[in-house]
């Protein structure tokens, strides 16, 4: 069995402001009037989001968020792939630019097919961040905070219970 690489609530505090900070480096040109912000995956990416939003804000202007809904490693992704797509068409009449929220990029799979569904349309900008990605991740986030080898230990963050999703939940 992996060791488990513990994100305190310090940990997690201290990844988001590295992340504000790379992201106010980056030159990306975002402003919350014309960028939305996709929480990936909400149960896990919400508190990022969040304070990202917060701590990016712009002239008084917090940024818009998004929820996008993924499937457990356990689910079928095709229900969340179509409704991603008639979210995002719908989106992408407000907003010019996106930025991906993710806690934790474990295998990339979904950024994967997340970008490949934006491609298709070709209306909006789009950036990808991750608070903490695998070094093995088959999907490279353009901006990370914290890299971590899943080969070694299993991610786990301060707030997390195990669930019935997850290989290392206890059932």
């Amino acid at each position: 069995m992996k060791n488990l690489y513990f994100i305190s609530q310090d940990d997690e505090m201290s990844s988001i402001q590295k992340m504000i900070y790379k992201i106010q480096m980056s030159g990306w040109n975002i402003h919350p009037d014309k960028t939305c912000f996709l929480c990936v995956s909400p149960d896990y990416s919400g508190i990022v989001a969040q304070h990202m939003s917060h701590g990016l804000s712009v002239d008084g202007e917090i940024y818009h968020i998004e929820a996008v809904n993924v499937p457990f490693p356990d689910e079928d992704r095709t229900n969340y792939v179509i409704n991603f797509e008639i979210n995002y068409a719908e989106w992408c009449l407000d907003w010019e630019n996106f930025v991906l929220i993710e806690a934790g990029v474990i295998r990339g799979g979904n950024y994967k097919w997340i970008t490949e569904s934006m491609e298709k349309f070709v209306l909006g900008n789009y950036h990808t961040v991750s608070l903490y990605e695998n070094i093995h991740s088959k999907f490279k986030s353009d901006i990370v905070s914290t890299y971590y080898d899943a080969n070694k230990e299993d991610l786990h963050f301060w707030w997390e219970k195990p669930n019935n999703h997850w290989p290392w939940s206890d059932k």
